[in-house]
């Protein structure tokens, strides 16, 4: 296996920079499988010691440091194989995953209470936050198509106010892929304190704002750490939008006395 954009400045390193070096030369394919975060937690270091060493070997992040050793990796075992090709096949076979397995956790009856509020409720506030935002427009906008008097909050001034004005007839729904941005989660403590309900899109992990919710929907993600990487794919939020909205879309169609049977339910 040729690791040399890794190896190459070895000398030039510092101790710990060195320590994680040896240790992506000798366990590459755990490596592969692991977040900044358990990566540092293994060698007893910072996350910021093992993003800034990704950056310093020339790599955008740690991200695409890890997409170097499963290429390196792959073209071990099939050497005949470019490094470009299989860069894209791995990156078709991350999203495929995440689509996968985001569907294969979904739950009838989660979905079925999220639009049960959705329906029942006076105002429903959608609620966003950095790269989630276009996600929240795209589903308050298709929400508004469905006779639902719904409202976009992606300021956090409006937030504050929100969370102030908040009726209990009224309901929040969140998208948060980390699950743990502080704006978001003072506002769902917020609403559930005053008896609003609260829906929650995020992805599967013990997140902060879960606490706080009605109903959750899951997605699965192999990273959550947006703080510093808003690149992070959000596939599986769209997904649990457009499962909302279609099974939504068809008690709206169907006509009056399903959506009833629905809300009784």
């Amino acid at each position: 296996m040729n690791l040399k954009r890794i190896t190459n400045s070895y000398n030039e390193l510092s101790v710990l920079e060195k320590k994680i070096v040896e240790y992506l030369s000798n366990h590459p394919e755990d490596v592969i499988n692991m977040t900044s975060r358990e990566l540092a937690d293994t060698l007893y270091i910072s996350k910021t010691t093992v993003i800034n060493l990704a950056k310093k070997l020339g790599f955008d992040g740690y991200t695409e440091l890890k997409y170097y050793l499963k290429n390196q990796i792959h073209h071990q075992d099939d050497p005949k194989e470019s490094q470009e090709d299989m860069l894209f096949k791995n990156i078709i076979n991350d999203i495929s995953e995440e689509a996968t397995k985001t569907l294969s956790i979904q739950n009838e009856d989660n979905v079925r209470h999220i639009v049960k509020i959705l329906m029942e409720s006076k105002t429903v506030y959608v609620i966003s936050r950095g790269a989630s935002k276009p996600f929240g427009s795209y589903l308050s906008s298709r929400l508004a198509m469905l006779k639902i008097r719904c409202i976009l909050v992606d300021d956090l001034n409006l937030i504050d106010i929100l969370s102030e004005h908040i009726e209990p007839d009224e309901s929040i729904l969140l998208i948060s892929l980390s699950g743990n941005t502080k704006s978001i989660v003072d506002i769902s403590k917020a609403a559930h304190i005053k008896g609003s309900k609260v829906m929650v899109l995020t992805s599967f992990s013990d997140t902060k704002v879960q606490k706080n919710s009605d109903v959750t929907l899951y997605c699965y993600a192999k990273n959550t750490e947006t703080k510093h990487n808003d690149l992070i794919s959000r596939i599986g939020i769209h997904i649990l939008i457009q499962v909302i909205l279609q099974y939504m879309q068809y008690f709206v169609e169907e006509g009056r006395n399903d959506k009833h049977d629905l809300i009784r339910e």
